[in-house]
């Protein structure tokens, strides 16, 4: 080995005992961290009252599992908290329970074409003001009369962040005033989509001081 061959070899030996290479781990998890227990009770609530077939997404829901893997559900990697719930065309069918609006983190929620024949509002409807980050929610044609359901619409007034709201054929014919227009506070709303097959009321000016933010209104 010539003295010039050595010194090339003392160099490179140098500069890669100098250098420091990341390492770089690399897993397949959607998420690193649990999900939260209480996020977790809520849904299971939720899924009560539905009516579980095995071609449906709850059905993946169970006890022993992590519901940040549950069908439908997303939560944030970091936290472990759920951001999204997104059961849109499901095949669900029983009682829907608005208990998904207490999740405190949650910003999405499509529970659209499904066919729902009840709507449950939580007892302590107080408890949905935690839901202080929901921006979109969707219940577009869910088989529910919401003219026959009670407090809904003050529930709905528990969303103070609520951007837009879908609530395609979900035969509100009179909903301008049953429940009581009034109730209708929504402050950061811009987008309202509520075509129905007909109105039976006429639409009272208190209405539209309520939605004096609102964008696209289609009350068609």
């Amino acid at each position: 080995m010539t003295i010039l061959t050595s010194k090339i070899l003392l160099q490179l030996l140098l500069i890669f005992s100098t250098t420091r290479f990341p390492i770089i781990i690399s897993t397949n998890d959607q998420s690193l961290v649990k999900c939260h227990d209480k996020d977790k009770e809520i849904l299971l609530i939720f899924k009560i009252g539905i009516l579980d077939s095995s071609d449906c997404p709850t059905s993946t829901w169970s006890t022993n599992t992590d519901c940040c893997i549950w069908e439908g559900v997303t939560c944030d990697n970091a936290t472990g908290r759920v951001t999204e719930l997104d059961l849109n065309d499901s095949r669900l069918k029983g009682q829907i329970t608005l208990s998904v609006l207490e999740l405190e983190y949650i910003s999405h929620v499509n529970l659209g074409l499904n066919d729902f024949d009840a709507i449950i509002i939580p007892i302590n409807i107080h408890n949905i003001t935690h839901s202080s980050k929901l921006v979109y929610l969707d219940l577009t044609i869910i088989g529910i009369d919401l003219n026959k359901a009670t407090n809904w619409l003050q529930a709905m007034a528990k969303l103070p962040s609520l951007l837009e709201l879908q609530l395609n054929y979900c035969n509100l014919s009179n909903f301008m005033t049953n429940p009581p227009i009034e109730h209708f506070n929504l402050p950061s709303l811009k987008t309202l989509v509520a075509s129905q097959k007909n109105f039976t009321s006429s639409i009272p000016d208190e209405f539209f001081n309520c939605i004096k933010n609102v964008t696209y209104l289609d009350l068609n």
